[in-house]
This record gives structure tokens, sequence and C-alpha cells, in this order.
């Protein structure tokens, strides 16, 4: 969470092909559109950080060290984004498989018990349903 408070504490803003937006309007984006802005980010960060250089007079930009430090956390607020709704995707998924075969046990649970009731007799039949009359009968 600290990564967000420095971001709002600076007003951050990430570049997009949607336009300038916020830390907060980051969400709406798909897992697509983020892991790109996170490739992007990411080489933006090392590149202002030193780690590649364009020339050998990038020392002569100014403010480098904040520049640096504001790519890296944009890189930092979007990975974690990405990894966020990565997760959340796979707990919906999962979820989803487990509702399915619930589905489909709850189906052969109900099969199972169509076919116990067709194996028994007329009489255990009229006497189950004699029972259930009976039970009825209190309520009334």
């Amino acid at each position: 969470m600290e990564i967000f408070k420095k971001a709002s504490k600076k007003k951050l803003r990430f570049s997009t092909n949607r336009g300038v937006l916020s830390v907060e309007q980051l969400w709406d984006l798909s897992k697509d559109e983020i892991r790109q802005l996170v490739i992007k980010a990411r080489e933006a960060a090392k590149k202002s950080s030193g780690e590649v250089n364009d020339s050998e007079l990038s020392f002569l930009d100014a403010p480098a060290k904040t520049k640096a430090s504001d790519d890296e956390l944009r890189f930092e607020i979007l990975k974690d984004i990405y990894l966020t709704k990565k997760s959340a995707e796979e707990k919906a998924q999962k979820k989803a498989e487990v509702k399915a075969n619930n589905k489909k046990l709850l189906e052969l649970i109900a099969r199972k018990q169509d076919e116990a009731l067709e194996k028994k007799s007329i009489k255990e039949l009229e006497k189950m349903l004699e029972s259930e009359e009976d039970d009825g009968d209190d309520d009334a």
C-alpha cells in the first residue's frame, strides 16, 4: 500500500493509449492492457535508472533521479495491479469450476434418488405417500 500512498502524494499519472490516467483509473483497464503497460514501465524504469543508457551523456539529465524513482514507482504500481487482477481472475475461474462440479454432483444425487424410488415396490411407495399425507395433516 505504500506505493499507492506515494503515487497519490505525487499525483502520479500514467500515459496510456486511452490518454493520461490516474492510479484509480488503471483498475478499469483490462489485464492485457495492464500487462502492456507493465512492460513499457519496466523498460522506462531500467532506462531512467541507468541500467540502459541511450548515450554516454545521460548523466546531464538533471531530474534523472526523480524521473527514475517515478518510473520505478509506476512499474511497481502497474505490476501490483496486474498481479491483483490475475489473482482475482484465477480465483473466479476456480470458483466457477467448483460451482460446475457441485452442479454435476447435485444432478447425480437427484438421479440416484430417482433410481432408488423407482426400485421400490408399489406398497412401499404407497406407504411413503401415506406417511407424508399424515405429516401434512398436522399443519392444517
